[in-house]
């Protein structure tokens, strides 16, 4: 199958990418940057490489005209401010224009759970006359995933300082790979055209009890206190300068506190029976990547 898929800034829809071409399907990727884009994904078999740009006015060259799905990656941050998100609107409706001179029946459009600004959207897209389908994901479990980073760099503090949301806000980290099972299966499903799916894990916990079933997995043992009146400065402050995260990831944690990250519409369990992994064997499966691929012994 001939897919497309943009917003490949996005750690979630490189490694999408690169699971469909493992998979027999032939990839296009539409970056900016290729070299950017190389920094994260090595170059394999049935992963092409397009530059463009949807915020000039030509459109991009050299999308396949045999196309048959395309995925769109939001990369908006959450509760971003209003002309990001409209600007991401005028990058849709690009990407949408360029499809019309495709072969293209399916596009799935991918975004946060906690993104409540998909009315916009989905005109836009029901607009388009092809087939669509809408994806809210939870916290992804993987190999430098947003979340396995945050645990990872605060497993490596001496005491844990953190906002009281972290020890009541709930969240439902989900496999990659889990991910990548059901965007493989819906894709050309007419059982999930028009409509709005969530997709999380099989447990549902606090970001407390991640990180403390994390600490058991790599056998520590951290001081965490979850202090209330710890506004979103102090957060910023101590992520970005005392727990050193990137700015991407640090956007990633102030936002995971704040918001409950639950699936609710949960329709794709109906349609595909995948049986999802369990948070402990994930974050296992994450570790041992990161192990085997830098050559520690764990």
């Amino acid at each position: 199958m001939k897919v497309l898929i943009t917003g490949l800034n996005n750690y979630l829809a490189r490694n999408v990418a690169t699971c469909l071409a493992s998979a027999d399907h032939q990839v296009t990727c539409l970056v900016r940057s290729r070299k950017f884009f190389h920094k994260h994904v090595q170059e394999r078999e049935g992963l092409h490489i397009i530059e463009g740009d949807l915020f000039r006015r030509e459109l991009p060259l050299g999308i396949d005209s045999e196309t048959q799905v395309a995925f769109y990656f939001n990369q908006s941050p959450i509760n971003e401010l209003d002309i990001r998100l409209e600007m991401e609107s005028i990058a849709l409706q690009k990407y949408i224009q360029a499809l019309q001179a495709t072969a293209c029946q399916h596009l799935i459009y991918v975004t946060k759970l906690t993104d409540d600004n998909l009315e916009k959207i989905e005109s836009y897209i029901r607009q388009s006359g092809f087939g669509y389908t809408i994806v809210r994901v939870s916290n992804i479990i993987g190999k430098g995933s947003s979340l396995v980073n945050i645990l990872s760099t605060l497993a490596k503090q001496q005491l844990v300082i953190l906002p009281k949301e972290f020890a009541t806000s709930r969240c439902q980290p989900v496999h990659l790979l889990d991910v990548c099972s059901y965007f493989s299966s819906m894709m050309l499903d007419e059982n999930t055209y028009g409509k709005t799916f969530d997709i999380g894990g099989p447990e549902v916990m606090t970001y407390r009890e991640a990180f403390e079933r994390y600490l058991a997995i790599i056998r520590l043992k951290k001081t965490v206190l979850a202090l209330p009146g710890l506004g979103v400065s102090l957060s910023v402050f101590f992520s970005r300068y005392v727990y050193q995260f990137e700015q991407d990831v640090a956007a990633a944690f102030i936002a995971y506190m704040r918001h409950d990250l639950v699936a609710t519409n949960n329709g794709l369990k109906g349609l595909y029976p995948i049986k999802l992994t369990p948070f402990g064997v994930a974050i296992r499966y994450a570790l041992e990547r990161v192990t085997v691929e830098s050559g520690v012994d764990r």
